[in-house]
């Protein structure tokens, strides 16, 4: 009951408070642009580039026909193309809230709505945006942890495989050379005949 009596006693601004209020608005605006800038680019350059890596790691380190466990690469990559989508969504979600909180504040100037009101409105559609910017930064992180257990699952493999086929190839050798070895002495023994 005492807050809606409060709402209802809605103090007249000055001059001052009033430029205020617009000078807080266009700042929004500003704020928006740089804010919505800067994480989209982070997450975007983190992400394309995890991507990218992961098919330069296939194409000159490991060729996919090599390689080993290839779930998990594709839950890593399944994870950054979910990122991409929600910082997308969060995007289209903080541009549409800066843009309703703009509404809000002509709304105070023009007193349809209290400041009380107005952080109320505000606190809500924030928190929705930094749930799906904390979603996009955990799906980020897990998607870039599969996709270093992949690259390193493959590299162990590659070395330990790498390794075989050296030690198998060193054997097939020697072992072929036994056998010209021996091929050229029982060919010598028979050529000498003693008398």
């Amino acid at each position: 009951m005492e807050e809606e009596e409060k709402e209802k006693n809605i103090t007249k601004f000055s001059s001052d408070q009033l430029t205020w209020w617009e000078e807080y608005r266009d700042l929004l605006y500003q704020q928006k642009s740089k804010s919505d800038d800067h994480f989209e680019k982070a997450i975007t350059f983190i992400t394309s580039g995890a991507l990218g890596l992961t098919l330069t790691f296939h194409d000159k380190i490991v060729p996919f026909s090599n390689s080993i466990c290839v779930y998990i690469i594709a839950i890593g990559w399944t994870l950054l193309v979910a990122t991409l989508f929600i910082n997308l969504y969060s995007h289209y979600q903080s541009s549409k809230s800066t843009d309703e909180t703009i509404d809000d504040v002509d709304d105070v100037i023009d007193y349809k709505l209290t400041y009380n009101g107005f952080r109320k409105k505000v606190n809500k559609r924030n928190t929705v945006i930094n749930q799906l910017n904390k979603a996009s930064i955990y799906l980020l992180g897990a998607g870039l942890i599969s996709i270093i257990i992949y690259v390193s699952i493959n590299l162990h493999y590659g070395k330990a495989t790498k390794s075989e086929t050296t030690i198998q190839t060193t054997k097939s050798s020697n072992t072929q050379n036994g056998q010209h070895n021996s091929e050229r002495a029982n060919y010598s023994s028979t050529n000498f005949t003693i008398k």
